[in-house]
């Protein structure tokens, strides 16, 4: 049997979790990038990842909230994840703060012999419009830190130059059926063979879609949305989340009160995890938390 499925990981913090996935994972191929800039994940850290059979492990770009690099960073690590997975295969996108909630016979029962793509996906018309907003009004300084006081000044005083102008971005590339969504999701190993074709083959595209606020959340939705495999798209990334500030954050960090309805949603990932509020809730999850 060849490798059904594939993680592509990306990490900044909480060497604790990353470590405690890995290990979870430790019978598939894993594909993890870390921000550069991260010092809770040490170099040393790394070289124990690249030192597994089934884990490739990077620095290679500093990433900034919002910024295109965690894009770049993403597809780099697919083209690994898909030149590794068999073509029937899975490739699952989740970050280090992700934990697995379900049994490998589950996992696999689920995904065997299915081709959906299970991923957050919703069209222009059921966008809010903060989420609208995302694309309608371009970042031209997108190639700089988003959070950078300077950058984060002008970057202002342009989108005020844009609304007074009534200069609203409608489409990527001459793509107008824009569609977006969180980028944690699992889809076949066609469809995002799909995707990486479609960006290397797109460049305008690709250049406009930069200069969104948070590319991720459009580039894999509206490359799906517009394809042959649009007809397999399930908008639901089997990952349990809580959009309520709450323990410090939004998303909330998951915490003992969140494991029965973490189980009862059906989803095979749970998000997000911090090893000191969610030790009970990753002991219900049968972890070993110290």
């Amino acid at each position: 049997m060849g490798n059904m499925h594939s993680f592509v990981v990306t990490a900044y913090k909480d060497p604790q979790n990353l470590t405690r996935l890995v290990s979870r994972l430790g019978g598939y191929p894993v594909f993890i990038h870390v921000d550069a800039s991260s010092v809770a994940i040490d170099d040393a850290l790394m070289d124990r990842y690249n030192a597994m059979d089934n884990v490739y492990a990077e620095k290679r770009y500093v990433i900034s909230w919002g910024s295109y690099k965690h894009l770049l960073a993403l597809l780099e690590l697919l083209r690994r994840a898909v030149d590794n997975t068999d073509g029937d295969g899975y490739v699952h996108l989740i970050s280090g703060q992700d934990i697995l909630i379900r049994s490998d016979e589950e996992f696999h029962q689920f995904f065997d012999g299915d081709r959906h793509i299970y991923m957050d996906c919703r069209t222009i018309d059921q966008m809010e419009p903060h989420q609208k907003s995302m694309y309608q009004w371009k970042n031209r300084l997108w190639r700089y830190n988003y959070w950078n006081k300077v950058v984060h000044g002008l970057r202002n005083i342009d989108i005020a130059l844009q609304k007074a102008f009534h200069l609203v971005n409608d489409n990527f590339g001459g793509v107008k059926n824009i569609a977006q969504g969180l980028v944690w999701m699992s889809l076949p190993v066609e469809a995002a063979r799909y995707v990486l074709d479609f960006v290397d083959s797109h460049p305008r595209f690709m250049k406009d879609l930069y200069q969104a606020q948070i590319p991720e959340e459009f580039l894999f939705q509206t490359v799906l949305v517009n394809s042959p495999f649009a007809v397999d798209i399930v908008p639901d990334n089997l990952r349990y989340m809580d959009w309520h500030k709450r323990n410090g954050s939004l998303p909330a960090y998951l915490d003992e009160s969140d494991y029965p309805k973490a189980i009862e949603s059906g989803c095979f990932f749970a998000r997000i995890i911090d090893s000191g509020i969610s030790k009970e809730f990753l002991r219900s999850a049968g972890y070993d938390v110290e």
